[in-house]
């Protein structure tokens, strides 16, 4: 056993042990608790509101603990099972903090909801996108489709899944920017998924002036080439150069090969490669 899982077992313990001594606090009247309690009505709510934050923190870590466990996924790792698991929980501990400000203002809950109901449709028209985008985020965190980690296109941005919290998704550029999607707009849009795919296929897409190019067999050669020092890491003869599109003044080409590994870090430093390449060519032309 590592020192983090022993770490992580033994705050569990803790929770467990703290738990269990205010509940039984509760039921075995220590102190004569009981009595004091229902002589302090606030006091009584904020006690039972602390053992339902107490409990569901213990559920969730005592979940997470035993599937971070059997999946071997290790700290600060997150799966979309993970994800999810906590995205429930923030609203359950949402739901606690606002029953303690209920009972710390001392507001009857059946007051509370037939006052709520009276602008519930202002509220429901304010927060509707709010909710489409947990709604999403549920749905999409205990999917496989897309996963943190995975690369991807959205829309025209194309790059890997950094987060997916309950309300947004970010992912990475190849030009290292950081870009935030809702999820509701998100769900309901048109994913690309490049790791889902069979077939680790790596594009890279570029444009070259109409007469920079007379041989299009040695532009593939001539790219192919300057990757052998990868060619441990790249298939043999995956290679293979595309033209996309012709326009007036310049031509759209797509150089594409596989990796046998798929690596994001490995992706970036052989684009960065190619478009040299290519800069070099189009210069040497001039």
């Amino acid at each position: 056993m590592t020192k983090k899982v022993f770490f992580r077992k033994g705050k569990i313990i803790i929770r467990a042990l703290v738990l269990g001594f205010i509940v039984a606090a509760r039921i075995f009247n220590f102190w004569d608790i009981n009595e004091y309690l229902d002589l302090h009505p606030i006091l009584s709510g904020i006690y039972t509101v602390v053992i339902y934050l107490f409990a569901i923190d213990f559920i969730k870590n005592l979940i997470l603990f035993f599937y971070r466990t059997s999946k071997k996924i290790p700290a600060p790792f997150r799966d979309n099972f993970i994800l999810g698991i906590q995205n429930v929980f923030v609203l359950l501990y949402t739901l606690g903090l606002l029953l303690l400000v209920l009972v710390v203002a001392n507001i009857q809950i059946a007051n509370f909801v037939f006052s709520v109901s009276i602008v519930a449709a202002a509220l429901a028209i304010i927060s509707k996108e709010y909710l489409n985008d947990i709604i999403g985020s549920m749905l999409m965190t205990f999917s496989n489709e897309i996963e943190i980690g995975d690369k991807v296109k959205i829309g025209e941005n194309k790059g890997i899944i950094q987060n997916m919290s309950l309300t947004k998704t970010s992912i990475l550029t190849d030009d290292d920017d950081l870009i935030y999607f809702p999820n509701n707009k998100l769900y309901n849009t048109e994913i690309l998924n490049y790791t889902k795919r069979a077939i680790k296929k790596t594009s890279i897409s570029f444009e070259i002036p109409i007469g920079k190019v007379s041989d299009f067999e040695e532009l593939e050669s001539m790219l192919a080439s300057s990757l052998r020092g990868y060619a441990e890491k790249i298939q043999k003869d995956s290679f293979y150069l595309r033209i996309v599109e012709i326009k007036k003044d310049f031509i759209s080409f797509k150089f594409q090969y596989i990796l046998n590994t798929p690596d994001h870090e490995l992706e970036r430093e052989i684009r960065r490669k190619i478009i040299l390449q290519i800069f070099h060519l189009v210069n040497k032309s001039n």
